[in-house]
């Protein structure tokens, strides 16, 4: 059973093992040139505010080279790979069998509908957790220095590119792919359904999902114009608003808005005469009115020392939907498929 799963499974998987080995293989030659660029920028064993400035220039450094060219492409194998997993991987790994009718010959034998199902569940979804598992652990471990001069690990676009998450993601995109096509019966059709479910999965994550596994943390605090901020009016109703950029380093910024006293966001109106377009002391006497309306800055953030325990607490929740799938698809075998 297990040498007949791996001899419909070898093609997709060799070539998948292909490009991540030669993706690997770029990041482990370029390992001592990010290493050198932390150096000799001075980043590698700086200290408190020194930190800052070298991390800037070792990222500036880092820029020019293949290694930066890499780390994206990484980033993006990791994206992608979940996707490929579960098209080329899970839906036609029961689809094809459905589709042809060959599973007749199957189920004729010896083997059980559970077991010839749980074969594949296991023997795929451990080939996706491990090459997700390999890329993750690589790419992690790599960028170690860029993480660390960046301070953007929090990032979404980050975060479910390092750590324990891809593997989550790889694994329960496999077994969305099997039960999409054991539900189907049709290789392309399972197909197209697993490429929609995938990516609406990824997509969802980090607006609906993290969010609520993160618990972030609400301040507020009076509004100040000593940061990154940005004023946006409409001159025709008066209407504007106040875009302030948090300084919390490290940090996962999910929202920042600015209120009023009573807890309301603000939208003005402003006062034309104050903020119009033909004011003579321009943004500075805009400033200087908001000022005096007593505004404040509402930031809903996830603090940067929490990284592993979000990873491990959404690695769990996907952990959690590939059992109930993989459950799910050994009861419809048993029970539904004729």
């Amino acid at each position: 059973m297990i040498w007949m799963t791996w001899r419909q499974f070898r093609t997709p998987a060799l070539a998948t093992g292909t490009l991540l080995l030669v993706l690997i293989g770029s990041l482990a030659l370029t390992w001592a040139e990010v290493r050198e660029l932390a150096t000799e920028t001075g980043y590698t064993g700086c200290q408190g505010d020194a930190c800052l400035a070298a991390g800037d220039a070792f990222l500036r450094a880092l820029q020019p080279g293949w290694a930066s060219e890499f780390h994206i492409a990484a980033i993006g194998a990791l994206y992608l790979l979940p996707a490929l997993v579960g098209i080329f991987w899970g839906a036609p790994l029961v689809a094809r069998e459905l589709e042809t009718g060959t599973y007749r010959m199957v189920f004729s034998q010896s083997v059980s509908r559970g077991r010839w199902l749980l074969v594949k569940l296991a023997f795929g979804g451990g080939a996706a957790a491990l090459s997700a598992g390999l890329l993750s652990l690589v790419l992690t471990q790599w960028a170690q220095p860029i993480d660390g001069a960046s301070a953007d690990r929090m990032n979404p676009v980050v975060f479910a590119a390092r750590g324990v998450v891809p593997v989550g993601y790889a694994t329960l995109a496999f077994v969305v792919g099997v039960a999409t096509g054991l539900l189907l019966r049709r290789t392309l059709a399972a197909m197209a359904v697993t490429l929609l479910v995938v990516v609406g999965l990824q997509i969802a994550a980090p607006f609906v999902v993290r969010p609520w596994l993160a618990q972030p943390i609400t301040t507020v605090s009076p509004l100040a114009f000593d940061g990154d901020f940005g004023i946006s009016m409409s001159p025709d109703t008066g209407r504007m608003s106040v875009h302030v950029r948090p300084e919390r380093r490290g940090d996962w910024v999910v929202s920042s808005t600015t209120i009023t006293s009573i807890g309301a966001e603000f939208n003005g109106p402003a006062d034309m005469t104050q903020c119009g377009p033909r004011v003579s002391g321009g943004r500075e006497a805009c400033q200087a009115w908001l000022g005096k309306q007593n505004l404040s800055v509402k930031v809903t953030y996830v603090p940067g020392s929490t990284f592993w325990n979000l990873q491990w607490r959404e690695f769990g929740v996907l952990v959690a939907l590939t059992v109930v799938l993989a459950l799910l698809s050994l009861w419809w075998v048993r029970r539904r498929l004729v």
